[in-house]
């Protein structure tokens, strides 16, 4: 016996059944094509809006979120630099209670957190750096550094701040795109339902809707774990 799309496939791969199916019916016409126009015809032109608003949102984020772990990349790069040189200016020590307040655990506290709250930390520790809490850090150093990381530290939240909203308007778009899904495939299963109430053969059933037993995927989509869980 046949199968319809289960719930758990990819929004992608719902909506391509969908659409399909609904094509498959056409062009069958009769009967067939009325009974998937009631269920599946009025669906479509919203997944299709969906689908072009998340195309769209999705082709605004990609280059702003490169920039952002571009930024971030550089941000941690001159981290680790400034440690280093630090290091050097107090003389290379084992161990010193002063290197630790300003670097705990070396300079993971600052850049292995969420890029968001990045510059928020580096902005601290500029702070730090100005407080002039190393006796063997010279005035003029520190205020160089806390220069430095404070520049770092705007360009990155510059960054941060350009994908916030194109970052939320994907997610929800993402959201809606699975939650129309969900209800397609509940039409789909539906029309499978009348379909067999008018008495036609499971066979027949599946020439209009894909058969998809569990395992399956659509053709031409990637495999599961390469897919978009949404």
């Amino acid at each position: 016996m046949g199968e319809v799309i289960r719930k758990t496939a990819s929004a992608v791969e719902i909506m391509a059944d969908v659409r399909r199916s609904l094509a498959n019916a056409r062009a069958r016409g009769g009967n067939w094509q009325s009974l998937a126009e009631s269920r599946l015809a009025a669906l479509t032109p919203l997944l299709d809006t969906v689908e072009s608003r998340l195309a769209a949102a999705e082709a605004e984020l990609v280059p702003l979120i490169a920039a952002v772990h571009a930024r971030d990349d550089e941000a941690d790069r001159l981290l680790g630099r400034i440690s280093d040189e630090i290091w050097n200016e107090v003389g290379r020590p084992a161990s010193d209670p002063a290197l630790s307040i300003l670097f705990p655990n070396g300079i993971a506290y600052y850049a292995e957190g969420t890029e968001q709250g990045q510059p928020d930390r580096m902005d601290l520790l500029a702070e730090l750096l100005e407080a002039n809490l190393h006796p063997r850090l010279a005035k003029e150093k520190a205020k160089a550094h806390a220069e430095e990381i404070r520049a770092s530290a705007k360009v990155l939240r510059e960054a941060v701040t350009a994908a916030a909203e194109p970052t939320v308007r994907v997610d929800l778009l993402t959201r809606i795109r699975r939650a129309l899904a969900t209800n397609a495939q509940t039409e789909l299963a539906g029309l499978k339902r009348v379909y067999r109430a008018e008495r036609f053969s499971e066979a027949d059933i599946h020439t209009i809707i894909p058969d998809r037993p569990a395992g399956t995927r659509t053709p031409g989509q990637p495999p599961p774990a390469a897919s978009r869980a949404n």
